[in-house]
């Protein structure tokens, strides 16, 4: 999806309202470019579904950067349709990512785990194709009107009551990109043993990074070119993580059923079933210590790179959580 990453045609003086309506175009026709190859072709290349479930975080993404630009009833509107789609997609790829995930396992593991992760393909499989039908059924209820519901978007974008006349791009970055990092901040200083707390930086990265995508050209090159890769970087390391905690949640639950409805079946599947998990359990601790170290080399660079590209005061991200601390100084 790197094509769609960034938006060209702005600029940091740009008016406010020609970029929230440039800005707001290109990424709802994303999903709309995203959605029928999702619908029609997810069995030839699962990357489709992937598409499209970014496109929608982008979309949303978007419609928050730009709220202050929208009508509250248009703007809460957009994100609701938007929301079904994005929800509908990510239940389908998260299956396509357990599955690529056998798949490729299928072809290292020994004899005796085949039983179980052929069981687990075929289950995982039969999930995803009632992922399938549902992305099917949210994807003709939203295509039809589409269009005319992108159309209507923009053309509802209004000069923002809370800027003055005349407000240039730059103007919402900086004071919106501060917030994204301070929230990332604030968020990696809680408990990351608690992965639900783990979860929520992962969030707080992502609307980081889509508002970087979206500011990108108010700002130097090193903006683009060094600090976003730094941040992609933090995404693909709580991106494994999440994958990993999915995933476990799914073998730990299945076990279970197996183990008191069908022992018989659960003796022959269990070895690979077992496997697959315990890789899941050690991975995810080791992706939470990656980004441990990620933060540590955050704060001495890159946060304060980004708030002077920002033009503020040197933010000094918080200290881990002692307790992910002292864990971590344990793993060791």
């Amino acid at each position: 999806m790197a094509e769609g990453k960034w938006i060209g045609g702005l600029t940091a003086d740009a008016r406010l309202t020609d970029a929230a309506k440039r800005v707001l175009s290109v990424r709802l026709r994303a999903v709309g470019e995203a959605l029928p190859r999702a619908v029609q072709e997810a069995n030839r290349d699962p990357e489709y579904v992937h598409q499209l479930r970014v496109a929608t975080r982008r979309a949303d993404a978007a419609l928050r950067i730009f709220a202050p630009c929208l009508p509250g009833k248009v703007h809460k509107k957009a994100r609701g349709r938007l929301r079904r789609l994005r929800r509908a997609a990510g239940a389908a790829r998260d299956w396509d990512v357990f599955l690529l995930g056998i798949a490729e396992r299928r072809t290292k593991q020994p004899e005796k785990e085949q039983h179980g992760l052929n069981f687990l393909f075929a289950y995982a499989f039969g999930l995803r194709s009632g992922a399938q039908a549902d992305l099917e059924s949210a994807g003709a209820e939203e295509h039809q009107s589409l269009d005319a519901f992108i159309e209507a978007t923009t053309a509802a974008v209004c000069p923002a009551t809370d800027f003055p006349d005349g407000a240039v791009l730059l103007l919402l970055a900086r004071p919106l990109l501060t917030a994204r990092l301070h929230e990332l901040d604030w968020t990696a200083a809680g408990d990351l043993q608690d992965y639900a707390h783990l979860h929520q930086v992962r969030i707080a990265g992502k609307r980081l990074r889509y508002a970087m995508e979206v500011f990108a050209d108010c700002f130097s090159l090193s903006f683009r070119d060094e600090l976003y890769p730094r941040v992609e970087d933090m995404q693909e390391i709580l991106g494994r993580a999440n994958d990993s905690h999915v995933a476990e949640a799914r073998l730990a639950d299945l076990r279970r059923h197996l183990r008191r409805g069908w022992p018989a079946e659960w003796k022959r599947v269990q070895p690979g079933v077992e496997s697959l998990l315990r890789f899941h359990q050690r991975r995810l601790p080791l992706e939470r210590k990656r980004f441990m170290q990620w933060w540590d080399e955050w704060g001495k660079t890159g946060a304060p790179a980004l708030t002077a590209v920002l033009g503020g005061e040197t933010l000094e991200p918080a200290p881990l959580n002692a307790g992910a601390e002292a864990n971590r100084v344990g793993q060791r």
